[in-house]
């Protein structure tokens, strides 16, 4: 059996469906990530995740896999974010030298990832324009 990382998934079985099925399934993903999106649920990995790998699977041979890599990579940082988060908060108050300390270290930590999470934005954009580009020769 092969290992899986935290949070992800097995891809399922294929099943294979009309050239139309696809299209409405296709649309209707797109359209609960665009709600999740408005609702601001996707920034919750475990909602946003299966969505991520069924538009992947949905989108096999038409979207580049990186794309979908990115996304997953910015899931990872935005979990990794609001745990650093949750832990700032709870020692935001403290004066103890370990809390203060560790307050920096948390800091520094989340600089980090705001700096990795622009990077992913910035590759799923020139990605997408990339592909939108080569779509229009």
């Amino acid at each position: 059996m092969t290992p899986q990382i935290a949070g992800t998934q097995a891809p399922a079985a294929v099943v294979p469906i009309t050239a139309d099925e696809r299209r409405k399934r296709l649309a209707q993903v797109r359209s609960d990530i665009s709600a999740m999106m408005a609702s601001g649920a996707l920034g919750s990995p475990e909602k946003a995740l299966p969505l991520i790998n069924e538009l992947e699977q949905l989108s096999q041979g038409s979207a580049d896999p990186r794309y979908f890599q990115a996304l997953r990579s910015m899931l990872d940082s935005t979990t990794k974010v609001q745990a650093l988060s949750a832990e700032l908060q709870k020692i935001s108050g403290s004066s103890k030298p370990e809390d203060i300390a560790r307050r920096q270290e948390v800091l520094s930590q989340l600089q980090q990832l705001s700096t990795r999470i622009s990077a992913e934005a910035a590759d799923l954009q020139s990605g997408a324009r990339r592909a939108a580009n080569a779509g229009k020769s």
